[in-house]
């Protein structure tokens, strides 16, 4: 008995060793949040951008009913989203950066290129992405943003945000 405590001590002694010396695992870092109304203005328009012309894509190239039927309500809501984003903007005489912004355009050109099963995994993968960002955007500009009507904008948008990132989480589990 003796022996197969000292055997466990040595070997806890080595594993506590090595927790010292191994490694430690790099801090996961939240972006800061975005409190300017016009650089949130600028990236919530290329972030809805993508989600719309992905999605339009989609109902192009989409071998999947489901994937296309998510498309379809991406565009309509993300619609929505642009116009009441504009005129928030406009109250704030902000004018969003037109076009995407390069990562979200490497992104169009990437699912440009596919069909079928290959275009509607990518797809996915890419509205989870995109989910992800505007959820952390419009948290982040809704709580800690400069007082604005784009705040309001939104505070008042992060809902519908979080439902689609529940829909899409839930299409990319299956």
């Amino acid at each position: 008995m003796l022996k197969a405590l000292l055997l466990t001590a040595s070997l806890l002694g080595i594993t506590a060793a090595y927790a010292q010396t191994a490694p430690a695992a790099p801090a996961a870092t939240a972006p800061a949040a975005i409190t300017d109304p016009q650089q949130f203005a600028d990236m919530a328009a290329s972030s809805n951008m993508l989600e719309i012309e992905t999605s339009r894509l989609a109902l192009e190239k989409s071998s999947s009913d489901e994937v296309k039927a998510f498309a379809q309500h991406m565009i309509d809501d993300h619609g929505k989203a642009a116009e009441d984003m504009n005129a928030a903007a406009q109250s704030d005489s902000i004018s969003p950066a037109p076009g995407l912004q390069p990562a979200h355009q490497s992104k169009l050109d990437e699912l440009s290129g596919l069909e079928g099963e290959a275009f509607d995994q990518a797809y996915i993968a890419a509205q989870v992405a995109a989910h992800d960002e505007a959820v952390a955007l419009f948290e982040g500009f809704s709580t800690s943003g400069a007082d604005s009507a784009l705040k309001v904008f939104a505070a008042n948008t992060l809902p519908t945000l979080q439902q689609h990132k529940q829909e899409i989480d839930a299409m990319a589990a299956q």
